[in-house]
């Protein structure tokens, strides 16, 4: 995915930052990167269960920066992301939606709905 370009805009050159057939891990990264204005898209994230009737490389869920000029801060926040220490809590169900979250997570990776004990 390198050197798509739109109109007259300067090619965009995206990256993959991780690969991880565990969903979560992905959507908590993804709230990292974004919270520090990195701009960043999951891709086949839908396709988890797909595996062994499509090859694994394309049923991986996966997170791609948009902007690869940012490839470097967004490795160090991955870095971080890696050796941070688990966040002790228990799974949430969204308010919102009904879906179940991992503690470490404020909004639900599936509809946004923000945790109901969650106060910014």
């Amino acid at each position: 995915m390198e050197g798509l370009v739109i109109g007259s805009m300067k090619p965009i050159n995206m990256k993959i930052i991780l690969s991880s057939p565990i969903v979560g891990e992905i959507a908590q990264l993804k709230d990292m990167l974004e919270k520090s204005g990195i701009v960043c898209f999951t891709k086949n994230e839908s396709c988890a269960g797909l595996v062994g009737d499509i090859p694994l490389t394309e049923s991986t869920p996966e997170l791609w920066i948009h902007d690869d000029d940012r490839l470097a801060e967004a490795l160090d926040i991955k870095r971080v992301w890696r050796s941070a220490e688990p966040v002790a809590g228990s799974p949430w169900t969204c308010p919102s939606c009904g879906e179940i979250s991992e503690p470490q997570f404020t909004t639900c990776w599936k509809c946004g709905a923000a945790k109901a004990d969650h106060h910014l």
